[in-house]
């Protein structure tokens, strides 16, 4: 849930935690130190106060002069926080007292021990022992009162909270501001970029600021400036092959009719001249019609392969769900290949969407040439796959009169043969043919053979056209 927050709230929730700690920290900590420093010099203080009419009294006390104990006494009255002042003998005879009430009487009887403090009530008891001459006569036990130092502390609390509280609100709000200028150029990207998403043109970034993220808003702003420059340069550039294309459909149209019309016409023509001549047509003459009609059918031939190759990336292919298998049999049953040559397909081929007729056609030419070129008496094909990440590796092997590996790359140049085409008839349009359509879907070819020892072309297709 926190990942699909902006990064605006993710700043601000990531600073109110630690504002509120320090907040908290504050209010806990400062009123606390501030008490306990105020105790600790309070206690000082009733020392002080302590060892200083136990002097007094002590005197009083030593020279048996109880009016000069009741006017050391009444030095205390000048603190108005010393509220309880007792003296008592050492038989526990209580000599004098002011401020005396039932409480302070018993919180007095709780402190037996001389130096000791203790709090009872918000009020401060402390005894200790008058000495005089170095003889003891009594203890002296004092109650300060702490009630103004509590409303003290009290008040410094309030105004830590109301400080603390102030912290906070104005933390939140700064961070709020904080955010709100660094993320200021992030939003203002996002909503360029979710603009442009949904198709708008000609949009640049508003940069407020000359920081990182500013100097980012504005390289995507050159950026989009180059985008939109290449866009125009690429519609011009799809104009002109758009035209280029239609100029090319009506030339293909041109070479499918208006050239194969006369070649169709040449071969009738030589069949008619044989049979008006009839058995005295001589050899020489008869045998040089059949080369006519070869190169009639070379020709077509050639013409078929070039409007074929022009079609490849050019014209769109449906994407179907495609077994190979059955697209094998198919293939080898339309080549309908001789007697002596065996054709063995592996089992277990992939059934997946792809463009069938670009793949039928790579297999129809691999097949038919593996065919056409083998020499021996016992000719064999194999069909193979196996699987590589994203790829379909496919095998065509064949025991042919193989090629040689200077010519390997030759082979998949437009026009080009290795056999005489008065020997094996071809075109030298197949495997550049094969070699585009492999390529047109992002996949390779290549060819491992040697002379006289077969060939085996491997390609790769893609399991996902």
């Amino acid at each position: 849930m926190f990942n699909n927050l902006s990064i605006r709230i993710k700043i601000i929730l990531g600073q109110i935690p630690l504002i509120a700690i320090v907040a908290v920290f504050i209010y806990s900590y400062y009123p606390q130190q501030q008490e306990d420093a105020t105790i600790a010099a309070i206690g000082s203080k009733i020392k002080s106060i302590g060892n200083m009419l136990s002097i007094g009294v002590g005197i009083g006390m030593g020279e048996t002069d109880f009016v000069a104990v009741s006017e050391a006494l009444e030095w205390a009255h000048a603190d108005s926080a010393v509220v309880y002042v007792s003296v008592v003998s050492m038989n526990n005879q209580k000599i004098t007292s002011f401020g005396a009430t039932a409480k302070m009487q018993a919180a007095e009887s709780r402190i037996s021990v001389s130096d000791k403090m203790i709090e009872i009530d918000e009020i401060i008891y402390y005894r200790t022992t008058i000495i005089y001459q170095g003889l003891p006569f009594g203890s002296l036990v004092i109650g300060y009162s702490l009630r103004q130092m509590y409303a003290s502390i009290r008040a410094l609390k309030r105004t830590t909270l109301y400080f603390c509280m102030a912290l906070f609100v104005s933390g939140v709000i700064l961070s709020v501001i904080i955010s709100n200028m660094i993320t200021g150029n992030i939003r203002r990207l996002d909503d360029t970029i979710r603009a442009i998403s949904n198709g708008a043109e000609n949009i640049q970034v508003k940069v407020a600021t000359n920081d990182e993220i500013g100097k980012l808003a504005h390289a995507f702003n050159n950026m989009l400036h180059r985008l939109e420059k290449s866009r125009t340069e690429l519609i011009l550039h799809s104009e002109q092959l758009k035209k280029q294309n239609e100029e090319l459909d009506q030339f293909t149209y041109v070479v499918s009719h208006d050239l194969k019309a006369p070649l169709r016409a040449i071969f009738k023509l030589s069949e008619w001249i044989e049979q008006d001549l009839g058995d005295s047509i001589p050899v020489e003459i008869k045998k040089n019609m059949q080369i006519l009609r070869g190169r009639v059918f070379r020709l077509e031939g050639l013409i078929n392969g070039l409007l074929e190759y022009s079609k490849i990336g050019r014209i769109s292919v449906p994407t179907e769900r495609l077994d190979v298998q059955t697209l094998l049999r198919e293939t080898v049953d339309l080549l309908n290949p001789p007697m002596h040559i065996k054709i063995n397909i592996q089992k277990g081929m992939p059934v997946f969407k792809t463009k069938k007729y670009l793949l039928q056609q790579v297999f129809i030419n691999l097949i038919s040439n593996a065919i056409k070129y083998n020499d021996k008496e016992e000719g064999t094909i194999a069909i193979m796959v196996s699987e590589m990440n994203n790829y379909y590796r496919f095998v065509v092997e064949d025991n042919g009169m193989g090629i040689n590996k200077a010519y390997h790359d030759k082979v998949f140049e437009i026009f080009q043969t290795l056999q005489p085409r008065d020997k094996v008839e071809g075109t030298g349009v197949g495997l550049a043919i094969i070699k585009k359509s492999v390529e047109d879907m992002g996949g390779v070819i290549s060819i491992e053979s040697e002379e006289t020892k077969g060939a085996k072309f491997i390609f790769t297709w893609p399991k996902a056209a």
